[in-house]
């Protein structure tokens, strides 16, 4: 883990790359990286595309997607022409079957289902649910590279780096024959960019390790060639009213179906298949045990899901806030690593029962990661805690 951290210092949001990632036991939980036929994409993003373009779906064919979602489990599906809907969750994070079975739309051939925060869902019954309506189940693990997952689902979908020290790169299952096909590779120039990249960021979080005797000379010549050599003046911290509202036309939503059809990059594809898994899962879990400690019983918060599972290794730890506001912006100014899916789609509807608007609103994701130390995680406590009420005078 990296060491302590004072106000001033970065946290980083995820896996930081270095010699680190490499040194560790191995884990006993199975990982998607293992499994038969599956393919390393550019993005978690583009493997969603991928993986619905090779099912070759009907003209107006409808993909449902849950009410709490990341608007990048929509934008492949609209940039294929086909239309999206909306389906709400459990209070376990589970499609609402029930719900289906009454208003299931006729146009429907594909639902996604997400193992949400990294905590592995049993989708024995949407599988069967899916076989009955003839729909195809496409697996969401963007937050599960571990454990039970990746098997039910008629594509799979995962993210390289919400779980390894890469900064492209996703994977596909798909049981469709077409969705496996050469992709196009980087490049010389964008695979050199791309190494730069991932030491620079090691180096910034201290993290080369043995690897500095070499990647310093490489990255003060890195910093010699840049255009502007002077870096750019610092942004001031987001304020609430300066937060911007979410446009599914915008670039955040967009989606470039040419760079979907490259290959993930060989830095990345190094960074996930050569991490030792052992840190990699008890680190994370250690994360997410010392958040639902510090949470529980706390009054105007919890852990919304405060018991981790054996053969899960978390993405984010979900925290409910009765009035998240004022915390999430106080993290947000601070750069710490905390997260939430307040940015939903347009026409997301009010569904009965459902959980996903709700959650958008009060449930934040506390990253995990494996590169975040004790200290760093008691900042994101501490900045999270409501104040300590004054002694009574």
């Amino acid at each position: 883990m990296t060491g302590s951290t004072g106000p001033g210092q970065p946290v980083p949001r995820q896996a930081v790359p270095g010699p680190h990632n490499q040194d560790g036991g191995d884990a006993d939980l199975p990982c998607l990286l293992d499994l038969d036929g599956v393919q390393f994409t550019a993005s978690g993003r583009a493997a969603i595309l991928l993986g619905l373009e090779a099912l070759a779906l009907p003209t107006g064919a409808r993909v449902l997607v849950p009410s709490y979602h990341c608007p990048t489990m929509v934008s492949p599906a609209l940039a294929l022409g086909l239309q999206v809907g909306f389906y709400p969750i459990t209070p376990e994070g589970r499609p609402d079957l029930a719900w289906l079975d009454q208003h299931l739309p006729v146009d429907a051939r594909v639902i996604c289902v997400a193992h949400l925060f990294g905590l592995p869902l049993d989708l024995s019954d949407v599988q069967a649910w899916c076989r009955r309506r003839g729909m195809l189940l496409l697996e969401d693990c963007a937050h599960a590279m571990f454990g039970p997952v990746g098997r039910q689902g008629d594509i799979v979908i995962a993210s390289l780096p919400k779980f390894f020290a890469a900064l492209d790169g996703g994977l596909l299952r798909s049981r469709a024959p077409a969705a496996t096909r050469a992709l196009q590779p980087l490049g010389a120039l964008r695979e050199l960019r791309a190494w730069l990249d991932s030491l620079e960021i090691s180096a910034r979080h201290g993290r080369l390790g043995r690897w500095r005797w070499w990647a310093g000379p490489l990255l003060a010549l890195k910093l010699a060639l840049r255009r502007s050599p002077t870096p750019a003046p610092a942004k001031p911290p987001p304020t609430p009213a300066a937060r911007p509202q979410f446009d599914a036309s915008g670039e955040y939503a967009r989606i470039d179906v040419a760079a979907c059809q490259r290959a993930a990059s060989a830095t990345s594809r190094r960074a996930a298949s050569e991490a030792r898994r052992g840190p990699v899962v008890a680190r994370r879990r250690a994360h997410y045990a010392a958040y639902a400690q510090a949470f529980a019983g706390r009054a105007g918060l919890r852990p919304l899901m405060p018991a981790l599972p054996g053969d899960a290794v978390p993405y984010v730890f979900p925290l409910w806030m009765d009035e998240p506001e004022a915390a999430y912006e106080a993290a947000r100014a601070q750069g710490l690593p905390v997260s939430r899916w307040d940015w939903l789609w347009p026409g997301v509807p009010d569904l009965p029962g459902d959980q996903g608007k709700r959650w958008s609103v009060h449930v934040l994701q506390l990253h995990c990661h494996q590169d975040l130390s004790a200290d760093q995680r008691q900042r994101i406590i501490d900045t999270l805690l409501p104040p300590a009420p004054s002694p009574a005078s």
